[in-house]
C-alpha cells in the first residue's frame, strides 16, 4: 500500500508533557507540507507550512505553539508521500506514536485495542478525522469475550472525545470502538507508580 499524504496525531499535550514531532518527505520530489493544530472542538488554533526536499526531515515547532491554548490535535498534509513520528515526554515516561493514516490501518470507522489493563491507568483519545460529527460506541470485553460495559459518546468534526478507566472500569480485557466517521484512537497506559508509560494506536478491523 502506498505511503500516506496525510497523517494525524491525536494529541499535542499541554502542561508538563513535552512533545516532539518529525515528518519526512519520502518521495523523490520536493514536498509542500502543511501542519494544522486544532482544539477539541475542531477549531484551528495554529498552522505552519514548510517545503521539504526528497527524504528531508523536519520537526515542526509544535511545542509552545500548537499547545499554547491547551491540548491540540495535528493534521499534517503533503502533496508528496510522508511519514511522521511523535514523542511525548514527562520524566521517565515516554510515549511514541507514528502518524496515523488509513494506509497503515490506524484510521477507520472501527478500531480495536487488544488490551485494557486493570493494574495501571488507561487513557484513550478518540479523534474524529471525518467530515461531520461522529457518534461513537465503545464495547469493553473481558478476556473470555464477555461484554462488561458499553459506552456512547460524540466527537465534533476534527474534534475528539477522551475516555479513561474511570469510564471503562478497571478491566483486564479488550476495547472495540465503532464510529459513524473515520477516527484515530490513541491509548496511554501509565503504571509503575507513574514512572512508565506505553502508547498504542487502535488497529482497524473493518
Amino acid at each position: 500500500m502506498p505511503a500516506p499524504k496525510t497523517i494525524y496525531f491525536s494529541q499535542v499535550a499541554a502542561g508538563k508533557w513535552r512533545d516532539w514531532v518529525r515528518v519526512v518527505n519520502i518521495s523523490n520530489q520536493r514536498a509542500k507540507v502543511t501542519v494544522v493544530a486544532r482544539n477539541y472542538r475542531g477549531d484551528t488554533v495554529w498552522s505552519v507550512e514548510h517545503n521539504l526536499n526528497p527524504y528531508q526531515a523536519w520537526s515542526p515547532p509544535v511545542e509552545g505553539h500548537a499547545d499554547r491554548a491547551g491540548d491540540a490535535s495535528l493534521e499534517i498534509r503533503s502533496d508528496q508521500p510522508i511519514v511522521g513520528e511523535r514523542h511525548c515526554h514527562l520524566g521517565s515516561q515516554v510515549l511514541d506514536f507514528h502518524g496515523a493514516s488509513p494506509e497503515d490501518r490506524t484510521v477507520a470507522n472501527r478500531l480495536f485495542f487488544p488490551e485494557l489493563y486493570s493494574g495501571g491507568g488507561d487513557w484513550i483519545r478518540i479523534f474524529n478525522v471525518g467530515e461531520t460529527d461522529a457518534l461513537i460506541n465503545l464495547i469493553v470485553r473481558d478476556l473470555r469475550g464477555r461484554v462488561i460495559r458499553q459506552l456512547s459518546g460524540r466527537a465534533r468534526r476534527l474534534g475528539w472525545w477522551d475516555v479513561s478507566d474511570r469510564n471503562l472500569g478497571q478491566v483486564n480485557g479488550t476495547l472495540e470502538i465503532m464510529s459513524t466517521q473515520p477516527i484515530v484512537a490513541e491509548r496511554h497506559l501509565h503504571y509503575s507508580g507513574g514512572k512508565t508509560a506505553v502508547g498504542q494506536l487502535g488497529v482497524a478491523i473493518d
